[in-house]
């Protein structure tokens, strides 16, 4: 916060001079559209991104004509998406990319627009915008990035035959890139992704039904095992023994307490085996991840750069 303060201090001294015009004539303080924009960026690099969205959404208000309504709005957008504020964040740049067709941010708003989507589990429209955006042959560098993420999107919905289409359509598409041979490795271990080992969660229960606890330890959870077992144990035996001592009411309270922890056992078995199911492909998707998470690069954001007093 010390130095967040302090840029904003030095902001603010060397930006004096552009804050004002005759002051000694009496014509008061006004803001230029460069301090404008350049007081949103500056809260964008510290991370404080509803207070770079707020000044972004101020330049728009006070300078409606501007030719850099383009920039303001894109970086609206990305402090939106890094803010994990996603619904907005696709809002924002679809929008830049309806009224401005023609802007140089239109590469990057339809990647980050792609993203922010894949984030809200919005598969086929971010599907639909990284097609569009890898086949286009752009040159702007967010080509292969949206080849890369949209392999990574097409196994969150588990289709590994369009994963390593589109891998494969990376390596023809852009040869030479830096990142081909973690393409290639990602390619090899999507052959691993398509044998990955299950569990059985109708056996889990079966087991468990025959023997509480044993779906447990199939689905490789021995404590819970152990646990249903001896709880299972101590009800249904206690059940048994009323039972032979003619204790009949105290058979149904004690084997009415215990059906609710048997079938618990049941389901709880199923249940399991799905988890082990569940992280094991999760670790497998890691290890796709870790080769083609440098290449996507989602929170590798354009940074400003002036060039005549114009961010660009």
């Amino acid at each position: 916060m010390r130095h967040f303060f302090a840029t904003i201090l030095a902001f603010f001294f060397l930006a004096s001079p552009c804050l004002s015009q005759g002051s000694a004539g009496g014509q008061g303080i006004y803001i230029t559209e460069e301090v404008q924009l350049r007081l949103g960026d500056v809260f964008f690099s510290e991370g404080e991104y509803y207070r770079a969205i707020t000044e972004y959404r101020k330049f728009a208000i006070l300078f409606p004509a501007s030719d850099k309504g383009d920039y303001a709005l894109f970086r609206t957008g990305l402090a939106s998406y890094l803010g994990e504020e996603y619904a907005d964040a696709a809002r924002i740049f679809s929008l830049l990319r309806r009224d401005y067709p023609g802007s140089e941010f239109r590469d990057p708003s339809l990647f980050f627009e792609a993203i922010a989507r894949w984030r809200k589990k919005d598969y086929q429209e971010a599907e639909s915008l990284f097609d569009q955006l890898a086949k286009d042959g752009s040159t702007s560098g967010f080509a292969p990035r949206a080849s890369a993420a949209k392999a990574m999107l097409e196994l969150d919905m588990d289709d590994v035959n369009g994963a390593r289409a589109e891998l494969e359509r990376f390596l023809v598409s852009f040869p030479g890139h830096a990142g081909e041979l973690d393409v290639r490795e990602a390619l090899s271990l999507l052959d691993g992704y398509e044998h990955l080992p299950r569990k059985s969660e109708i056996l889990a229960g079966i087991l468990s039904a025959i023997l509480p606890g044993s779906g447990y330890v199939y689905a490789g959870r021995y404590g819970d095992g152990l646990t249903a077992f001896l709880l299972n144990g101590l009800f249904i035996a206690g059940t048994v023994m009323a039972v032979q001592n003619q204790w009949y009411p105290a058979a149904g309270l004690t084997g009415g307490i215990g059906l609710p922890f048997y079938l618990g056992n049941i389901y709880g078995s199923a249940n399991a085996a799905a988890r082990w199911n569940a992280s094991v492909k999760k670790e497998a998707r890691a290890g796709i991840a870790l080769r083609l998470d440098p290449i996507i690069d989602s929170k590798g954001v354009p940074a400003p750069v002036y060039g005549s007093g114009t961010p660009r």
